[in-house]
């Protein structure tokens, strides 16, 4: 049963989950309508183009943009590749938490919306200072320059504005967690 402190936490553990589902696959219909009218976006890309770009920005043969913190946040001096110290780190929070990925988990731990889903464990269950740590350990350290790319890249106005949206909510939970860790 989740644990919740109030009505802002349960939003915020429903985006997490629905910024999740954005880049796990290609959107339904119905998941971008859903996204059109919630954050009341404006754009006439056919959910047809949506799914095109979902290939091109998501699911290229070069991997340039796979959504992959290993890829993004790296020790200086190491270089980007799946499987990195990153993904290591992750599974160490997952484990923390309690969780446990099973071998039919099909995407990387440290696939954005692994990460997004375990944000919205960790809110439902009321882990606040995991919810910092790894905000400022790992989601802040790679997804804004992470969306600042599929931007650069997106050919629909879907994605360049979802890119924008996760973008500023990532660094705006941010502020507020860090606020609440320095009791501000």
């Amino acid at each position: 049963m989740p644990f919740y402190y109030n009505e802002e936490d349960i939003e915020r553990a429903e985006l997490y989950r629905l910024f999740a589902g954005i880049f796990m696959k290609e959107p339904s219909d119905e998941l971008i309508l859903q996204v059109k009218e919630m954050f009341r976006m404006s754009f006439e890309d056919s959910p047809v183009n949506i799914g095109i770009d979902f290939a091109n920005i998501f699911l290229r043969p070069d991997g340039r943009l796979m959504p992959c913190e290993s890829l993004y946040n790296y020790p200086l001096g190491d270089r980007p590749g799946l499987w990195g110290r990153a993904a290591e780190e992750v599974q160490e929070f997952y484990g923390a938490a309690g969780l446990v990925m099973g071998e039919e988990m099909s995407l990387m731990p440290d696939h954005i919306s692994m990460e997004m889903l375990f944000m919205s464990y960790l809110i439902e269950n009321g882990l606040s200072e995991l919810q910092w740590r790894f905000l400022d350990e790992h989601l802040v350290k790679w997804i804004p320059e992470y969306c600042d790319e599929v931007r650069r890249h997106a050919g629909t106005v879907f994605y360049k504005e979802v890119a924008n949206i996760v973008k500023e909510f990532i660094l705006s939970e941010h502020d507020a967690l860090g606020g609440e860790q320095n009791g501000t």
